[in-house]
């Protein structure tokens, strides 16, 4: 299956068209919505469309750009928001059909700041079912595909907002990363993608936590200066947040200052594809030739006890679901999560506090084993993207009997609420996207995009 894509608008473009005047908001707003009409029969990357809501904004915007009185580089400049954070008047599904119909009255705090930066919010994107797979299937939109190659899936569970940035129908798109959601899509479609610090971006309104605090707000941009742009507009604390208030200041890598980069491409029992660690090499390579210190390293967390601990919260967060809708749930419910649902319901009380006891312990053996990296370099995935139709987490390798997890760099970082910044890496020797992914401590944003800066030149 092939795809006739269009060209990429930036987002930096697009603020300095709009500045000089070569656009009008509601220019830019009718390419978006005929791109969508061309492409989202075969993509099924949005779930809802608001188009009089696009062009209420794109109005105002206009009138703003005229009087030059812009509110920034955002002003008309459309965005997307995937479907499990809430923007007040549009549905909000969760890719659940137990939330078909539900409208949320109130905008989440990174809704209210992307309005009050002026962008147009176009609509909502694909997540599957209470966003828990890397794949993107909903029983409400199907198969969310790959621009690059329909014939593969985006990834998950924020495939919907990488489908609709990699096919050029908007620039920016908001979306969410708890073990990886916003990471690993955005190296399976060439984008850039961040997962911030906990906090970084403020949070409120919005749908139960389905594993603690492992969720951030995850950006997603074609280019690291329209990262920066959106990251500017969104990130920064909020009252209605204590989190939020709790942040370090960003240290960065300024003049003189080496940074110190572990890079590690192997978990030891764990297949990884050898163009993926190719391109974490060429990218060590490349980051060495920009003045950094490279060093190989192990990976610093201990990948069995974090795949116990997330299965205990992800199945109690279903359960606790699954006891909302309990005369609904067998039949409404995707199949991947009856069993996660099962084994919550019948999960002790004391088995759950003891996830959150190794949870503790997880956390801190990472904080003592990170020792002087100021940041790590992984792949973002174990491989590139896979058949739409395949499963996740586990996919089949060349190797008969055996399979490639393709989370195995990512969740860690949720579990430590750190931040970690996807740029593209060397492609695959067929053509697929390989991203690479740079991981920091607590509140380190500035010093990874500093850091990808040296690696998309």
């Amino acid at each position: 299956m092939t795809l006739t894509l269009f060209p990429r608008d930036t987002a930096a473009g697009m603020a300095a068209r709009l500045a000089d005047g070569t656009v009008t908001p509601e220019a830019l707003l009718r390419t978006c919505l005929d791109r969508i009409a061309a492409l989202d029969g075969t993509l099924h990357a949005w779930v809802h469309l608001d188009p009089e809501g696009a062009a209420r904004a794109a109005a105002a915007s206009g009138t703003r750009h005229r009087a030059g009185v812009a509110l920034g580089p955002l002003d008309g400049v459309p965005v997307s928001v995937k479907d499990n954070l809430h923007v007040a008047g549009m549905p909000a599904r969760w890719g659940s059909r137990f939330f078909a119909d539900f409208v949320p009255a109130q905008d989440d705090i990174v809704v209210e700041r992307l309005r009050a930066a002026g962008a147009m919010i176009l609509g909502k994107t694909s997540t599957p079912e209470f966003a828990l797979s890397g794949r993107c299937f909903s029983p409400l939109t199907g198969h969310t595909r790959n621009p690059l190659d329909p014939a593969l899936t985006p990834g998950g569970s924020s495939g919907g907002a990488v489908a609709a940035v990699a096919a050029g129908m908007v620039p920016l798109a908001i979306a969410t990363d708890a073990g990886g959601s916003t990471r690993l899509p955005a190296g399976y479609t060439g984008l850039v993608g961040l997962r911030p610090s906990n906090g970084r971006i403020a949070r409120r309104h919005g749908f139960p936590a389905m594993a603690l605090d492992f969720q951030a707000v995850g950006l997603i941009a074609a280019t690291l200066a329209d990262l920066r742009l959106l990251y500017a507009a969104v990130a920064g604390p909020d009252a209605r947040d204590p989190t939020s208030q709790r942040q370090p200041p960003e240290p960065m890598a300024g003049p003189g200052r080496r940074p110190r980069i572990g890079c590690c491409a192997a978990i030891e029992g764990e297949l990884v594809d050898p163009a993926v660690r190719q391109a974490v090499a060429e990218s060590a390579a490349r980051l060495a030739a920009q003045g950094c210190e490279v060093v190989p390293c192990t990976v610093p967390y201990d990948l069995a006890a974090l795949r116990d601990i997330w299965g205990v919260l992800t199945a109690a967060g279903v359960a606790r679901m699954a006891a909302r809708f309990p005369a609904r749930w067998e039949a409404e419910a995707s199949d991947s999560l009856k069993p996660m649902a099962r084994r919550g319901a019948a999960m002790p009380a004391a088995e759950y506090v003891e996830a959150l006891d190794r949870l503790a312990t997880f956390r801190a053996d990472v904080s003592a084993r990170w020792g002087a990296h100021d940041a790590l370099l992984l792949p973002s995935a174990a491989a590139p993207a896979w058949p739409v139709e395949q499963e996740f987490p586990a996919i089949i390798d060349d190797q008969p009997g055996h399979a490639r997890a393709q989370n195995v760099f990512a969740t860690w970082v949720n579990a430590m609420g750190w931040p970690g910044l996807t740029v593209p890496g060397q492609p695959h020797p067929d053509g697929r996207p390989i991203g690479v992914q740079l991981v920091g401590s607590h509140g380190s944003e500035a010093l990874l995009f500093d850091l990808a800066q040296r690696l998309v030149g």
